[in-house]
């Protein structure tokens, strides 16, 4: 389900708060590597924020608002970052990659990806994901912009 090409920006960038998250750290926010993890809501940070947008082909993507560096992801250098499934956990991707596939927002407020979710965090507030749906988390979203 590759989304190919440019990404039309939405209007409203967000912070997502995982619900049941940590305490004092639950807002979902990307690593240097691109990364998701629980940590504190600073609603200002870029590395929190994401927007809600559209891929070339219609698909809902969730566009990522902090830039990364060759040292961490040459990958995404230069290239509109989204939120993808690697088949494994969500992490930020080049949206018009290959193999990119979308992570987006369902009513529900959960984050999916086909039939896979957000299911969480572990030990180390890395974000956890259901890749059969079983168990999924909602995270309640503030309007940054």
């Amino acid at each position: 389900a590759a989304a190919g090409g440019a990404v039309t920006r939405g209007a409203t960038t967000i912070v997502m708060k995982e619900v049941g998250g940590i305490p004092g750290n639950e807002c979902l926010t990307f690593r240097n590597n691109g990364e998701m993890v629980d940590a504190a809501c600073v609603n200002t940070a870029a590395d929190r924020q994401v927007t809600p947008s559209t891929s070339s082909s219609g698909a809902s993507v969730l566009l990522v608002q902090r830039s990364f560096t060759a040292d961490f992801r040459s990958d995404l250098v230069g290239k509109q970052a989204c939120i993808g499934f690697n088949g494994t956990t969500f992490l930020a991707q080049d949206c018009a990659g290959a193999n990119f596939q979308a992570v987006s927002l369902n009513a529900n407020g959960e984050l999916v990806s086909g039939a896979a979710c957000q299911s969480g965090h572990d030990a180390k507030a890395q974000l956890t994901v259901d890749a059969t749906g079983a168990k999924c988390v909602a995270v309640t979203t503030t309007d940054v912009t």
